[in-house]
């Protein structure tokens, strides 16, 4: 009986263990990403900056592919390309869907978990990202260069993961459920309707305003679970809820995502896409203030 016990003992512990490890799994440190780089020589880095900022200087070995290349033209800001387009982009860049890819940014968190999200709304399978903090990258003695780097085009086959997402007339629809709850995470004068940009009249029915920066450390690394769960609890966005995250063209929605979904491992987390901008260019879409 002891031994049972025992035995079920250890396997909780592994089991508790295991989880842990997968949460972790979505951020790679400097320090691993420097051994990576060294002896995984099919790793694909990806600067998601703008060309510019990529030809003063970059991680050694990084292809570029600025985020903004991802959006499709038109009086909607932020709106992603068609699958196929956005898999052709990354297929010429050399970027497979089985590729292990590892993206970084300016430092923001940003523009790498943007990227992020598409790739894996694309069905890309192994996909990390590295946060760009300078001091931690010398530390680690990650190479930089000014040198552009261009991969072998190859195929990435998308596998559309539609659950990551939602569409328009569903967030509609979360009014009639008491379980669900609207997350509006840009900065607090957008949510008022007062940015001096103009930008916004205010927010979608019944969001609640949770800053997405609050998701980030002074430094701009994640924060850790437990602080991200007590977070999200001030606001009563809690692990059993339907939750869905949104923000003016879903760049800083996508940190959020990032910080619930992957680190705090909230189950039902849905990034609204279309954002703000797309809600806004509906004129019978309402919006409060």
């Amino acid at each position: 009986m002891k031994r049972n016990i025992l035995i079920a003992s250890v396997l909780t512990a592994f089991c508790l263990f295991g989880v842990t490890s997968l949460a972790g799994n979505l951020i790679i440190t400097a320090k691993d990403f420097a051994s990576e780089i060294k002896n995984n020589k099919s790793m694909v880095v990806i600067d998601v900056q703008a060309a510019d900022v990529y030809a003063k200087q970059h991680i050694q070995g990084a292809i570029n592919i600025p985020h903004k290349n991802l959006y499709k033209p038109g009086p909607i800001e932020g709106q992603f390309k068609d699958v196929a387009e956005l898999a052709a982009i990354f297929g010429k860049s050399g970027v497979s869907n089985t590729s292990k890819i590892v993206i970084y940014d300016d430092g923001s968190q940003k523009y790498n978990s943007r990227v992020w999200w598409v790739l894996m709304y694309l069905g890309a399978t192994d996909v990390l990202l590295l946060h760009k903090d300078m001091a931690q990258m010398e530390a680690a003695r990650i190479p930089m260069t000014a040198a552009p780097v261009t991969l072998k085009a190859t195929t990435f086959v998308p596998t559309v993961n539609s659950a990551i997402n939602i569409a328009m007339s569903e967030v509609k629809a979360l009014g009639s459920n008491p379980n669900a709850i609207i997350l509006d995470v840009r900065e607090p004068d957008e949510y008022k309707g007062v940015d001096k940009d103009k930008k916004s009249r205010g927010h979608l029915p019944g969001a609640v305003f949770l800053y997405y920066k609050d998701m980030l450390t002074a430094t701009g690394a994640y924060k850790t679970k437990d602080e991200i769960i007590a977070i999200a609890s001030k606001v009563s966005a809690t692990p059993e809820k339907e939750i869905v995250v949104y923000c003016q063209t879903g760049i800083k929605a996508a940190v959020t995502y990032v910080a619930l979904k992957e680190i705090a491992g909230f189950a039902n987390v849905k990034l609204y896409a279309g954002a703000y901008a797309e809600w806004a260019s509906v004129a019978e879409n309402l919006i409060e203030k």
